[in-house]
């Protein structure tokens, strides 16, 4: 995600902001968010030490501001251990993880996210925690499953080596203007993508020289979306041949590009919010965030957004699941201090603060996600359904080599666009191809 400047502006705005709302049904059916005052629960028996003296520090890889880092992880921290000094760690020059290894100054706690992971466990930094999980009774049933599935794959023979610090949403997002200005009707929570693709070519039009789109989207979402998984696990070879996913996710996708129109394509991000002649954009979390700096400086933007088109075999489900978590590293020399740090966070009120700023629990506490977006004035009447409602796919299982064989099955598809290979044989050279890598990379 291109999180930097999106969560720089949500923090900037919901500073400002004295509105407290909470979620209502709305007219349309969709969940809308009005002004109610809903009572924040109570906060569970702590776990932890709050006299806890300990240094630690926490690795980051993910493009987040300091501000954020700050404002939901440093200042909660500090407020509650007080004799605890939590110092960031940024990858760059000098700090990249096989730097640090090497030297043995590795943080305490990684900050990631999947599929980053696979890099931090090949160097030997993912560390079981079941341990520390049993010391302090956490029951792991309380946290979101499907993330919790996800960070299970990481770890050999029932090892837990990370826990859920927030979870990620989807939502396809559009521009109320655009489908007023042609006529359409906008989409609604439920649809198809193929009513959705269907939709965007009434949409796909040039008007007073100004060239429209309906529809953007990739590969890697609807792979992601299949719950498809690139590679093999038992033979480590490519599965672009063994799941018919990966030939659908290219026929929808040819669907949508062969559109007439649709063959020039700007990056969907300005498309959608600078240029404003995109109507529609599947996306995660961070569009509501540009939008309200679009709105900061008086720019207007009539937008809304529903679930994300789903596949007829699986309705309701949205894109792949997608969690931000925290691990205690294998070269922590206090794990116990780290765990701890990391347990407040995932309790009740720095869960509530994230929830309030747009983010999703990482708890299956529900009544916690009833707070969604208070502090964010730009959710205001808008249908939060997508966030609230819909079910992330499970992710795919991940390997060590899924970029080789992703990067091929990606660049495959330009012939298909182009017309110059067929469905069928673009899949098995892309397949022969990243095969080939993968022997190649396993003799270094």
């Amino acid at each position: 995600m291109d999180t930097a400047k999106a969560w720089g502006g949500r923090l900037r705005l919901a500073v400002s902001s004295t509105l407290v709302l909470a979620l209502a049904a709305g007219c349309s059916g969709g969940k809308e968010i009005n002004e109610q005052v809903v009572v924040p629960p109570k906060e569970a028996t702590e776990p932890f030490d709050t006299s806890l003296t300990a240094n630690l520090s926490m690795y980051v890889d993910i493009s987040l501001p300091d501000e954020w880092y700050k404002k939901f992880v440093i200042d909660p921290v500090t407020r509650k251990f007080p004799n605890v000094k939590l110092d960031l760690v940024r990858r760059g020059k000098g700090t990249n993880p096989d730097e640090l290894v090497v030297t043995g100054s590795f943080p305490d706690i990684l900050y990631n996210s999947p599929p980053r992971l696979n890099s931090y466990k090949e160097l030997g930094l993912l560390s079981d925690m079941s341990d520390l999980i049993k010391k302090y009774n956490v029951d792991l049933s309380k946290l979101n499953q499907p993330a919790m599935d996800t960070i299970r794959q990481l770890g050999e023979k029932g090892q837990i080596v990370g826990l859920p610090f927030w979870v990620n949403w989807s939502a396809l997002y559009y521009n109320k203007d655009l489908f007023d200005k042609f006529g359409e009707p906008y989409p609604k929570d439920g649809m198809t993508w193929e009513e959705v693709i269907d939709l965007s070519k009434r949409l796909t039009r040039s008007d007073n020289g100004i060239s429209y789109r309906g529809l953007d989207h990739s590969l890697n979402s609807f792979t992601g979306q299949l719950s498809l998984s690139y590679v093999d696990a038992q033979t480590e070879k490519p599965a672009l041949l063994q799941n018919e996913g990966f030939k659908r996710s290219y026929e929808l996708l040819l669907s949508l590009y062969s559109i007439p129109g649709n063959q020039e394509r700007k990056a969907p991000k300005d498309a959608f919010l600078k240029d404003k002649n995109l109507a529609m954009w599947p996306m995660y979390a961070d569009v509501p965030s540009w939008i309200a700096e679009l709105e900061a400086k008086g720019e207007a933007f009539n937008w809304d957004m529903v679930q994300i088109p789903s596949f007829k075999e699986a309705p309701g489900v949205s894109q792949a699941v997608d969690s931000h978590n925290l691990h205690v590293t294998s070269s922590s020399k206090n794990r116990e201090a780290a765990f701890q740090i990391i347990l407040y966070l995932l309790s009740e009120q720095p869960q509530l603060e994230l929830v309030k700023h747009g983010f999703l629990t990482s708890s299956n506490n529900k009544e916690l996600n009833k707070h969604f977006g208070e502090a964010m004035p730009v959710f205001k009447g808008k249908n939060v359904s997508p966030v609230l409602e819909s079910k992330p796919a499970p992710k795919g299982a991940m390997h060590k080599y899924d970029s080789i064989v992703s990067s091929e099955y990606n660049k495959a598809f330009t012939n298909v666009e182009k017309g110059t290979k067929d469905i069928n044989t673009a899949l098995r050279e892309a397949s022969e191809l990243a095969e080939k890598r993968i022997e190649e990379a396993k003799k270094k």
